[in-house]
């Protein structure tokens, strides 16, 4: 697609389409929804050219991939009180298991859990050191 604003929401809703299609649960669905528009948001404000997403699962968990032409790495960023960006990634790290940069720096990913899994920041039975959502 190319890196314009509407196609955010065009994206989550193909993402439903398709979720829906796969009968994923509403949790998981409603977290990759989420994920999707923010990696999506991430590639058309700090990447180039055209943006690209995939979508993979299995019994156990959903692959979501975003790849852009920038080899600039997505990184998560200390957000400001006032500030009005600098926590997509952070809410992509709390609904995940796990989240990174792949393609020297073009395709950021995130996998998120569809049957027993939580995302780290979900567990309610453990005690963490990462930060709560």
């Amino acid at each position: 697609m190319e890196p314009v604003d509407v196609h955010v929401a065009q994206a989550r809703r193909t993402t439903a389409t398709v979720l829906k299609h796969w009968s994923l649960p509403e949790t998981p669905a409603e977290d990759a929804r989420l994920v999707v528009s923010e990696l999506v948001s991430n590639a058309i404000i700090h990447g180039s050219g055209d943006v690209r997403l995939r979508l993979r699962h299995d019994e156990h968990e959903l692959r979501i991939r975003v790849t852009d032409d920038s080899t600039a790495p997505a990184r998560r960023r200390r957000a400001s009180a006032a500030g009005l960006g600098g926590r997509g990634l952070h809410l992509v790290a709390c609904l995940s298991l796990r989240w990174g940069v792949a393609d020297g720096g073009r395709t950021t990913y995130a996998v998120i859990p569809t049957l027993t899994e939580a995302p780290p920041c979900r567990r309610t039975t453990q005690p963490s050191t990462e930060p709560t959502c």
